[in-house]
């Protein structure tokens, strides 16, 4: 009697126990329930990040169209400093020869006014001419 009685007590556990896992398996969604929420959320992802690459690409596309538009309207640098090399050769050139003019036209002025020295020797001053000047006319007064 005892051992019917022990079969009896773990026939009641079990049975208790079937009745929780039935209860929980009614809060709880089916596996075919449960595999298609999680197909819904991962597809629902692929779908936002394959929109997310799609835009990142679009933009990337529309900035190497800016910068090849860009880069075919600017000079290279390699351009740019043979420009400004050859606009400082021109002004440095251009600049040497009025600096040679300069001195060309000093040193011909300088040499008129040795010139202009020179023919002043032979002549007296203005005191002296007119130191003559009156003598003469004291002279004959």
């Amino acid at each position: 009697a005892a051992e019917v009685q022990a079969l009896k007590a773990a026939h009641d556990r079990h049975a208790q126990d079937l009745g929780d896992v039935a209860k929980a398996q009614a809060v709880h969604a089916s596996m075919p329930e449960r595999i298609a929420y999680l197909e819904k959320k991962i597809g629902d992802s692929a779908d936002k990040h394959a929109r997310e690459i799609q835009a990142l690409k679009s933009a990337h596309d529309k900035h190497a169209k800016d910068l090849d538009a860009t880069a075919e309207s600017h000079a290279s640098v390699e351009e740019r400093i043979k420009y400004m090399e050859r606009i400082l050769g021109d002004s440095a050139d251009k600049h040497a020869k009025e600096i040679k003019a300069l001195k060309a036209a000093h040193d011909k002025h300088a040499e008129d006014m040795v010139g202009v020295k020179n023919s002043t020797i032979h002549h007296e001053s203005l005191q002296e001419r007119m130191s003559y000047v009156e003598k003469l006319l004291g002279d004959s007064a």
